[in-house]
């Protein structure tokens, strides 16, 4: 990118995909069963489930620990400030009822942005609705770009730009108040593996 335009960094870790070993959050993570403070009530609360849910927590915080390393090297580079720094998960997590559905806990991902240049007001919480498809105009239009000078189809989302040079927090574009989720075709759990669309 240009000097005077923001570098765009995007990590996708693989970590929290399964699988896990069995008992890893308690052994390797020094974890217990009574950390989990609440059990989804789509799930049994037993042993078996808090150990998958400590499990999966550990290979979080090792995406977590990677990340800040990554991060701390943007700012040993100097390049941390113009950086726009999107984290973010492409599913919910690998459990039934989240992963591959049309549930909200299988879409109401986690996101966070750091920009420390282009943010007006930081360490906000925005509720807004927001989809991945307002990734692409937002990172075009970050590089100085109209999205009819790139040569691709119609853009499917709207950038995020509005929420990035906002002062507000909570609720800061009204006409961000849906999103609409689908897929072709779901994670695989039916006879022979066949999915199925769905649309939410």
């Amino acid at each position: 990118a240009p000097r005077d335009q923001p570098w765009c960094f995007w990590y996708g870790g693989h970590e929290p995909h399964r699988s896990y070993e069995y008992g890893s959050g308690v052994a390797k993570g020094g974890k217990r069963l009574s950390d989990i403070v609440r059990v989804p009530g789509c799930w049994p609360d037993n042993e078996v489930v808090r150990n998958d849910l400590l499990d999966y927590s550990l290979e979080v915080e090792y995406f977590d620990r990677h990340l800040g390393r990554m991060l701390e090297l943007l700012e040993k580079r100097g390049m941390l400030d113009n950086t726009v720094v999107v984290v973010t998960s492409d599913n919910g997590m690998p459990f039934p009822h989240d992963k591959g559905q049309a549930y909200p806990d299988a879409n109401h991902l986690p996101l966070a942005v750091m920009w420390k240049q282009g943010l007006r007001v930081p360490s906000r919480v925005v509720d807004d609705f927001v989809s991945f498809v307002d990734f692409a105009p937002t990172f075009i239009e970050l590089a100085g770009l109209r999205w009819d000078q790139t040569g691709m189809a119609p853009a499917a989302g709207r950038s995020l730009t509005d929420l990035f040079l906002s002062d507000k927090a909570g609720r800061v574009n009204p006409k961000r108040d849906h999103v609409l989720v689908g897929k072709e075709r779901t994670d695989i759990g039916r006879p022979h593996d066949w999915g199925y669309p769905i649309r939410g």
